[in-house]
């Protein structure tokens, strides 16, 4: 028995196609369409991202189970270390003033400046 499994079409996301799978390795899935003499191979760039491929001007994708069925990012542990909160200080009234800045004397005239 021959097993079975949807692929997506992100552009077409109602849209998805029941294939047999043929054939599959850690790179290449090989799939046919039932009913049809149609097969074509999608592949993937790493052992953990989704098989992608094309037919007939659309664009397939396939996310294996293992992959499908490990944790989400909102479950997994976090690696990196927490965010420090900013300490609060006494605010100065010159915190929210604008910074002053000299301006520039060309051939005897003052150019810009906010002070």
């Amino acid at each position: 028995m021959t097993r079975r499994i949807l692929l997506l079409d992100p552009d077409r996301p109602g849209e998805s196609l029941e294939v047999e799978v043929l054939a599959r390795d850690d790179v290449v899935l090989t799939v046919s369409v039932p009913g049809t003499i149609v097969s074509f191979e999608l592949l993937r760039r790493d052992d953990r991202g989704p098989y992608h491929g094309r037919l007939g001007g659309r664009s397939f994708s396939y996310v294996p189970a293992e992959r499908a069925n490990s944790q989400s990012a909102s479950t997994r542990p976090k690696t990196s270390t927490r965010a420090r909160s900013r300490t609060s200080r006494n605010p100065t009234p010159e915190d929210d003033a604008a910074p002053q800045s000299p301006g520039v004397e060309r051939k005897g005239a003052w150019y810009g400046g906010t002070g």
